[in-house]
């Protein structure tokens, strides 16, 4: 059920356009059981690298607000266990893509029309880098969180 669920939203999120952040949110969230009206909305802004800035990739801030769910901490508490494994999280990341900045994994400019077109294209480098790693990360995060 898992991976047919991780799949089946990974063709929503090309479909319907949704960004890394909101995808990995989303999926986590639906997956683990946790409920609200935040997701997808709370992860649209870091979309594309922040906003489409093409820094932090969306599918890293997606992971780090799911990690947030899991270990985050209330007023007052501890934030050691969260930072520790949005590091961890983040090391993983590097280590397996090459970069955590959206320019660097895509290598097109998204604010070029042009070159956002190509992106998006049939078998353009959202399909086959961005989906690709996106189901990677929400794997990762429910193998350590799930």
């Amino acid at each position: 059920m898992r991976e047919e669920h991780i799949r089946q939203r990974i063709e929503d999120f090309h479909a319907a356009r949704l960004n890394c952040a909101e995808t990995v949110l989303t999926v986590f969230c639906e997956e683990t059981g946790i409920e609200g009206a935040f997701y997808p909305r709370i992860a649209t802004a870091l979309g594309a690298g922040l906003s489409r800035r093409q820094e932090l990739c969306g599918a890293v801030s997606g992971a780090l607000m799911a990690i947030g769910l899991v270990l985050g901490r209330e007023i007052g508490g501890e934030r050691e266990p969260a930072y520790r494994a949005g590091n961890e999280f983040m090391t993983w990341f590097e280590e397996k893509f090459g970069s955590k900045n959206c320019r660097e994994i895509i290598g097109h400019d998204l604010s070029n029309p042009d070159e956002n077109t190509a992106f998006r294209a049939p078998g353009g480098k959202h399909e086959t880098i961005c989906e690709p790693m996106v189901a990677e990360v929400i794997r990762r995060l429910l193998d350590l969180y799930g």
